[in-house]
């Protein structure tokens, strides 16, 4: 027999449809990564090891791959610690966004490279070396190899993470209490600001700066300057921000990154209200504890209650137009039952 949900318990964070859903697939596959990367020399030197030098060490790979026999020689090798430290550092973060899918998520796609990228460049090098007993210089394509590897383990992640759950839909309209404008059966709703973070300027250029002096002083590593690269853009688009409602939700967007947006629908805002600053916590573009936004110094902040217990903020002086706006519609689209 089936029962509609009433809009109370559907509303629920801890709902079992909501972030339960493929988080013990996500969990395990989160798990897998670095235990591959102890399989997988394990393996190649119980078959290889005869063929290899006493000690060989693999560039970019960072272990010692010498003869090995029993589980104490093994426990003994670094990639033992190594192995130990990206797993606690796995399980930790990942129960620490236990409620949040699409950061779980990001969590496997850095398991698959971890435990298919990484042991697959260092299976070429190690197989390079069977049967030389000197050092072997390394093949210009296995840069290529390991870019393609890299690039395919990440999708693979993505892929296995599986489909994000959808999160609790919001039914009820906004209190009595929130600032509310007054909207038509056919009138439309659209807000337009901006906003500029001279912390984000200032960070970015600070990471510039490292990005530089990396790339410099590389040795071969390019995962490592290309992220650093990456995370230098990424900051510096934050650093201008802009801010859209309508009547498709609430987007916020990077001028200078216009592939970078987020939009969030209103079946996920409980209500909107103003705050001289915002909720305690870290917001970001990215999914936090907290939520996600924009914060950029002192003044008044649009906050939105969101359906699985968390914010999303933005930094405006136009922050109870914009309030007003977005329970407007919440109210009108609700009460006639469209929301």
């Amino acid at each position: 027999m089936f029962v509609p949900l009433s809009p109370a318990l559907r509303d629920r964070p801890d709902h079992p449809d909501h972030a339960a859903q493929g988080r013990l697939r996500r969990l395990i596959l989160t798990i897998a990564g670095p235990l591959l990367l102890l399989v997988v020399p394990m393996t190649l030197v119980t078959l290889y090891g005869e063929f290899l030098p006493d000690r060989v060490y693999i560039q970019n790979w960072g272990i010692d791959t010498k003869r090995t026999a029993t589980w104490q020689d093994w426990t003994s090798q670094p990639l033992w610690g190594m192995v130990m430290w990206f797993e606690v550092l796995a399980v930790t973060s990942f129960l620490s966004y236990w409620r949040l899918p699409r950061v779980q998520r990001a969590l496997v796609m850095f398991s698959c490279y971890i435990g298919v990228a990484v042991p697959l460049v260092g299976a070429l090098w190690l197989l390079r070396l069977a049967d030389t007993p000197d050092a072997a210089a390394r093949p210009a394509w296995h840069l290529a190899v390991e870019i393609a590897a890299t690039v395919g383990a990440l999708a693979l992640g993505w892929v296995a993470a599986g489909p994000m759950p959808s999160a609790p839909v919001v039914a009820a309209a906004p209190p009595p209490n929130a600032p509310t404008m007054e909207l038509g059966p056919v009138q439309r709703a659209m807000f337009v600001t901006s906003a500029w973070s001279a912390r984000r300027l200032l960070f970015a250029a600070v990471l510039a700066a490292v990005t530089v002096w990396a790339v410099s002083t590389a040795t071969g590593a390019w995962q490592g300057a290309v992220l650093l690269t990456l995370w230098t853009v990424f900051e510096a688009a934050q650093a201008h921000t802009r801010l859209q409602i309508d009547g498709s939700g609430v987007t916020v967007e990077l001028p200078w990154l216009p592939t970078v947006r987020r939009t969030l629908p209103y079946e996920m805002v409980r209500f909107a209200t103003v705050r001289s600053e915002a909720p305690p916590g870290r917001y970001r573009l990215d999914d936090g504890k907290a939520g996600w936004g924009v914060v950029g110094g002192k003044g008044p902040v649009l906050a939105l209650s969101l359906s699985d217990d968390r914010w999303f903020v933005y930094s405006t002086r136009e922050a109870e137009t914009a309030a007003a706006l977005v329970n407007g519609w919440l109210s009108r689209e609700r009460r006639t039952g469209t929301a």
